[in-house]
């Protein structure tokens, strides 16, 4: 198996500031997965994402790289649409044994059921109640799970709180990784857009994120309210728009790491 790897070396284009972002602390989604009509087999197209806001300037920046896969295991082509900086780097593919990327030595977590104790993830990760139970006793490992895996894990915790829970589809429009409707006694029902950034701990979520989201509210069949989730936290610029840029505070709402534990430490 492979995974994206390297080191994507971005200078700021406002102040020159240079940062080395490993590629494997971005945000990788596959937007498309399609079959040639040419007999290649499948082509795979990908968006690999790390937002971030100049630490000298504030600059807003965005490495941003479209990659296609095309025949499978083929890295065919990288496109850079990077904003706020200039790359000189690109991500590559990096091979690997078939051992599990995340075997877990230490934790452990009891099956209802079952009389063994699981220590691998990997046995888990397919069953969403058990893996949210995991991060509940091990929370340390949100950052280990697949993008996809944390908003299977968020929709399961709204689910379990009683609202009435949609996993929309992987796409690269953003705004609504999850729709959660939370059904009143007196008929008056509550929708909300739920998007969620399995970030790493040190790449904090840009105000350009938090705005693209705030305007997802106001399209038509938008929610009452629109939530941001990550596994890190906010930068000033992304909280500062949130209380004082965006149309009410009642609009958005951020939920950065330490929301998270809590949601988790609540899971029964």
């Amino acid at each position: 198996m492979w995974i994206f790897d390297g080191i994507i070396d971005a200078s700021c284009d406002e102040c020159d500031s240079v940062y080395k972002i490993p590629v494997k602390d971005f945000e990788v989604d596959c937007y498309d997965s399609s079959y040639s009509e040419n007999g290649m087999g499948q082509k795979n197209e990908y968006q690999l994402l790390y937002q971030f806001d100049c630490t000298r300037c504030g600059n807003d920046i965005s490495l941003n790289f479209d990659v296609t896969e095309y025949p499978v295991d083929v890295l065919n082509s990288v496109i850079n649409n990077s904003s706020g900086a200039s790359c000189n780097s690109k991500p590559y593919f990096t091979y690997l044994d078939d051992s599990p990327i995340y075997t877990l030595p230490q934790p452990k977590i009891w099956l209802p059921g079952d009389d063994r104790i699981i220590t691998d993830i990997n046995l888990i990760r397919s069953n969403i109640p058990n893996l949210t139970r995991f991060l509940r006793d091990n929370p340390q490992h949100l950052h280990q799970i697949e993008p996809r895996e944390f908003e299977q894990v968020i929709a399961e915790i709204f689910k379990n709180s009683g609202f009435e829970v949609t996993l929309t589809k992987s796409t690269r429009d953003g705004g609504k990784d999850i729709i959660a409707i939370q059904r009143h006694a007196l008929g008056i029902d509550t929708k909300y857009f739920i998007e969620c950034k399995r970030y790493a701990p040190d790449n904090k979520v840009g105000v350009e994120v938090v705005r693209a989201l705030h305007g997802v509210k106001n399209t038509i069949g938008g929610p009452n309210k629109v939530i941001l989730v990550t596994t890190s936290a906010f930068t000033q610029g992304a909280i500062d728009f949130a209380q004082s840029q965006a149309s009410s505070c009642w609009d958005i709402s951020l939920k950065d790491y330490q929301d998270i534990l809590s949601w988790l430490n609540a899971y029964r």
